[in-house]
């Protein structure tokens, strides 16, 4: 069953040159997990929550076996200190059954 990853994020804007390299470094994982974006907008209004994201995006994966394994491989594991440093905002969220 299709597993979807939904991403919350705020890129940190004295570090946007780090949240681009982020971005264009995930963007081949993601290619080569065959993955596309199903969705990506920028928020043009938070109606409940504390937290205040710029952008959502959903992934759509195979199952939830496939999501956890793609955040759980070296190649993204490898980007978390660039993502941290970058974004004041970054949740990310398997959903399933």
């Amino acid at each position: 069953m299709t597993a979807h990853a939904i991403v919350l994020s705020k890129p940190d804007p004295a570090k946007a040159e780090g949240a681009k390299k982020y971005a264009e470094s995930v963007q081949p994982l993601l290619k080569a997990a065959g993955v596309a974006p199903k969705l990506r907008a920028p928020v043009a209004e938070v109606l409940a929550g504390k937290n205040d994201p710029a952008t959502v995006l959903v992934l759509d994966f195979p199952d939830q076996v496939a999501a956890k394994g793609f955040f759980d491989q070296q190649a993204y594991q490898d980007l978390i200190p660039l993502r941290d440093d970058s974004f004041t905002l970054m949740e990310i969220y398997i959903l399933g059954d």
